[in-house]
């Protein structure tokens, strides 16, 4: 892929792609420290520019609380005994996975130079990610075991094998998607299924298609929306 000639779609969510690309090309110099020492790092992913992109667009009615996601994930690291260090938006910039993927290859590169510089300010040793996307792209697109030293995991990878115990307030039937980054990307199909398992009152079943033979989600309407990428989202749902 060149970055002289970067190809790039358009994405339907443009009040989503305005504000990464603003945030991406607004340069800061400043420096900054964490106020004390953490072994990981927790990034929740672009959940703040979500939610914006949700209540005041098409999309929904503003009922999405993508927030919830990562509130959800820092209680469970809690849970296992993990105080991260929170990488949100007042420090970080989104990953740029989409940039990336979409050829939008300047604004990937000034997303990537600003988040390297503040991983370097943090100190962290471990950087565990929410989202199977942002989890590749540090992983395998910033280098960061090799670049920085910093281990990169997904949370699910983070949280198994410490003796968590959960119980459902109901019983409950589970179905797990792999996803394409998480799955045939980076090859990580059972710590997901490991933790349903240690949750007492769920049964979990296996969609028709699964692990490598996972159907893609359609990249919902994130990257490119047309009448294939819906038809596998229905595919998909339907196995459900």
């Amino acid at each position: 892929m060149s970055r002289t000639k970067p190809y790039s779609r358009t994405i339907p969510h443009p009040l989503f792609e305005r504000l990464i690309v603003e945030d991406a090309m607004r340069e800061e110099k400043d420096s900054w420290k964490p106020e004390r020492p953490h072994e990981y790092g927790y990034f929740p992913g672009c959940v703040d520019f979500m939610d914006v992109e949700v209540k005041f667009t098409h999309l929904n009615k503003g009922d999405a609380d993508h927030a919830s996601i990562a509130a959800a994930s820092i209680k469970l690291l809690n849970y296992a005994n993990i105080d991260p260090l929170v990488l949100d938006m007042n420090i970080f910039k989104c990953s740029g996975h989409d940039q990336l993927w979409q050829g939008q290859l300047e604004v990937f590169d000034a997303l990537k130079e600003h988040n390297l510089r503040r991983l370097k300010e943090s100190g962290i040793k471990i950087m565990t990610c929410s989202c199977a996307e942002c989890y590749r792209t540090f992983a395998v697109d910033y280098d960061l075991p090799n670049t920085l030293g910093i281990k990169v995991e997904h949370i699910t990878q983070t949280l198994q094998g410490r003796g968590l115990k959960f119980k459902a307030p109901e019983d409950v039937t589970v179905a797990y998607h792999d996803p394409c980054r998480l799955g045939r990307m980076m090859g990580e199909y059972e710590a997901p299924r490991d933790l349903i398992q240690l949750v007492d009152g769920a049964e979990m079943v296996e969609l028709e298609n699964n692990k490598e033979r996972a159907l893609c989600c359609g990249v919902s309407s994130m990257m490119y929306c047309n009448d294939a990428t819906k038809a596998v989202r229905r595919k998909r749902l339907d196995q459900g």
